[in-house]
């Protein structure tokens, strides 16, 4: 997580104690708080969408009357990487088009790649091709 780009310095503290919080240091963890971290009224509000005794999501969280159209999203991308969540009957607020119209758009991208580092290494640079002759 060293690489990783934060927002400001209060979505990095977030994220660093909520971590230490939860006491679970995985993808699905790490990937969770960060995106949860990258605006200050998700942050503010975690505990509505987030139970650290029982360490699962909160769904009811998405309809408390502090979210606003960013905040959803962000909710709904920080649900999704946790364990695949989207709302029955509103999955199509939960595909790329939607979530990524806004401002949190590079950090979402960030949340991606805690969640699938594996999938998501710098690829090499691709070598110059040799021009064939005939």
């Amino acid at each position: 997580m060293s690489e990783i780009r934060f927002r400001n310095a209060a979505h990095r503290d977030f994220f660093l104690e909520s971590m230490m919080k939860c006491r679970v240091n995985d993808c699905y963890h790490r990937a969770f708080f960060y995106v949860m971290g990258i605006a200050g009224e998700t942050r503010q509000n975690i505990n509505a969408m987030f139970d650290f005794k029982t360490d699962c999501i909160k769904p009811e969280g998405m309809h408390g009357g502090w979210q606003t159209s960013g905040t959803v999203k962000v909710c709904h991308l920080a649900f999704n990487l946790w364990n695949g969540y989207a709302e029955e009957g509103r999955e199509k607020l939960f595909t790329p088009e939607e979530l990524f119209c806004c401002e949190f758009a590079p950090y979402f991208m960030e949340g991606i790649k805690a969640r699938y580092p594996e999938y998501c290494r710098d690829l090499p640079t691709p070598k110059k091709q040799a021009e064939h002759t005939r």
